[in-house]
């Protein structure tokens, strides 16, 4: 690219990486960033993931690997960030960049900032790869190809790396099988290698989405990833608009550091800014017990963030429960209505032949029930039972029904609704692919069990923990299948209790505290604001 903006004697080489940044997003097409992942770091976010690096004084000489290095904002506040460093520190970057496009501003940008901490008295060496970063270090990942990683190991390793789904046929996702399920994000595999390429008591500072924290999905991910390097420190957002708001993502972020050990350090420094920190927000800072952040239970290593000293009696006080709904008799599955291979069978319009079958969407759940027919834009509303059709039907029973899906801004992330057949006469119903259910196999969930798992599925309790193990907004089958339970006993008062009383004179966190027994300083939390 030709005529690219110079920096100027009042920018700071953050500054001047900003407006580099600026100048591509101003030049590149949307539609081209977004296919390739490109959400550039903001500058606030950069100096707070340098920030929690540990000991970079103390280190002579600091090799430093960005595995997607987009314009080098890393780069430039780390040189910002040396000049507060009485020490003369020697620094050696390797970074990956394999986008054309950013290349040439990426190579001037690390030019400016090899200058300028020159004539400061630092030493600053660069290489840039342009090669695949995952494609490049699969055979050391996996142990093909000779590896010491004391001897040529990187001390910290810092990454915003893309977001974006991976086919299951990519090269990227066939050489790292052992720790993929499903169709995998490829940031989660920029963080394996990067853990891979740490020397013993290096460190790893990565901006992501939270997805990895908990599911199916990122299962093999995370036992591997949480036996190579152990949390240090977390950061948290309030807001999932803020971070990327200049490209109108809405996304749930987390930032990890990690150091490569076998040692399980005893805490982990949680923090929590509601968006980009400022200059004048005072972080909240919690160190919790590293055993109540990483939980090894059901052959499963979760990372659960608590936030706050409710978030943790919480965990701790669900997590006493010793059902979860199959050890009740319960099922979980996902609605086996694909629309766009059912579309041979889709209706718009009731008809009362009796090949007419009514179908549920995640519109239909409107304040704990199920509310059908629900126009909505023209969704169809049925389908035609059929020899090929009838695969996809369910029984008309009582369910459960769940939101695979929340509202990206919303604070209610399990949404669930009550389905009772008598809501229609047919004998099977259909469920669309966004919404789950919960059944007993073999039999019929009776109506106190329906609002008693309804209850507790839909209460500030539920939600509340659900946020502090998942940071995303799906709801998947794995999740509520293994959500503890009180006792079938239990969930049945529960579920009469809300049945037969008036829920204007009596409140449903009142119902659930009471019947639980709950702390008074969880439930004095959970009563805020209840309507």
């Amino acid at each position: 690219m030709k005529f690219l903006p110079e920096k100027t004697a009042n920018q700071t080489l953050v500054d001047y990486t900003e407006c580099l940044t600026d100048w591509y997003v101003d030049k590149i097409p949307i539609d081209y960033r977004k296919k390739r992942g490109q959400y550039f770091t903001p500058n606030k976010i950069s100096e707070l993931m340098v920030s929690l690096f540990e000991n970079i004084g103390k280190i002579k000489k600091i090799r430093i690997l960005d595995p997607g290095a987009g314009i080098g904002i890393f780069e430039s506040t780390f040189c910002d960030y040396l000049k507060s460093v009485k020490k003369k520190v020697k620094i050696s970057f390797d970074l990956y960049e394999n986008d054309t496009n950013i290349i040439p501003l990426l190579e001037q940008n690390m030019q400016t900032c090899k200058d300028y901490m020159a004539a400061k008295g630092f030493e600053i060496d660069y290489k840039i790869f342009t090669d695949d970063f995952i494609l490049s270090n699969t055979q050391i990942f996996n142990n093909i190809e000779k590896f010491d990683c004391n001897k040529n190991g990187y001390d910290l390793i810092i990454l915003n790396p893309p977001y974006y789904k991976l086919n299951k046929e990519s090269p990227q996702v066939i050489g790292m099988k052992n720790i993929v399920s499903g169709q995998p994000n490829i940031y989660t595999l920029f963080m394996a290698i990067s853990a891979k390429l740490l020397k013993n008591g290096g460190q790893m500072t990565a901006l992501t989405p939270r997805s990895y924290c908990s599911g199916s999905y990122f299962k093999a991910f995370r036992e591997w990833f949480f036996k190579t390097v152990k949390p240090q420190k977390i950061h948290l957002f309030d807001s999932r608009k803020e971070i990327f708001k200049k490209y109108s993502v809405l996304q749930e972020n987390v930032i990890l550091n990690a150091i490569k050990t076998s040692k399980t350090p005893e805490n982990i420094q949680i923090s929590v800014s509601k968006g980009i920190p400022t200059d004048e927000e005072t972080l909240m800072i919690r160190n919790i017990s590293y055993d109540k952040i990483i939980i090894e239970n059901n052959n499963d290593i979760v990372m659960r963030i608590p936030t706050s000293e409710i978030d943790e009696l919480i965990a701790v006080y669900i997590d006493k429960f010793e059902d979860n709904l199959e050890s009740l008799g319960f099922k979980v599955s996902t609605g086996p209505v694909v629309p766009f291979r059912a579309k041979n069978f889709l209706l718009k319009k009731i008809n009362e032949r009796n090949d007419f079958i009514p179908l549920v969407w995640m519109h239909n759940l409107v304040d704990g029930m199920i509310k059908w027919p629900l126009e909505n834009k023209g969704i169809p509303i049925g389908l035609k039972m059929t020899k090929e059709s009838f695969k996809i039907l369910i029984p008309n029973k009582n369910y459960v029904l769940i939101k695979r899906f929340s509202a990206k801004e919303g604070k209610q992330r399990i949404n669930v609704g009550i389905y009772l057949k008598k809501c229609s006469n047919s004998d099977y119903i259909g469920i669309e692919n966004h919404v789950n259910y919960i059944y007993k196999k073999g039999g019929e969930l009776t109506i106190d069990e329906a609002y008693g798992i309804a209850t507790l599925l839909n209460s500030k309790l539920y939600n509340q923990y659900f946020q502090i193990t998942n940071g995303s907004t799906q709801v998947n089958v794995s999740e509520i299948r293994n959500f503890p339970f009180p006792s079938l006993e239990i969930v049945k008062e529960i579920g009469t209790l809300i049945r037969n009383l008036k829920l204007s004179d009596v409140k449903k966190e009142s119902i659930i505290i009471n019947t639980l027994k709950i702390e008074e300083k969880i439930s004095s939390e959970l009563l805020k604001n209840d309507n």
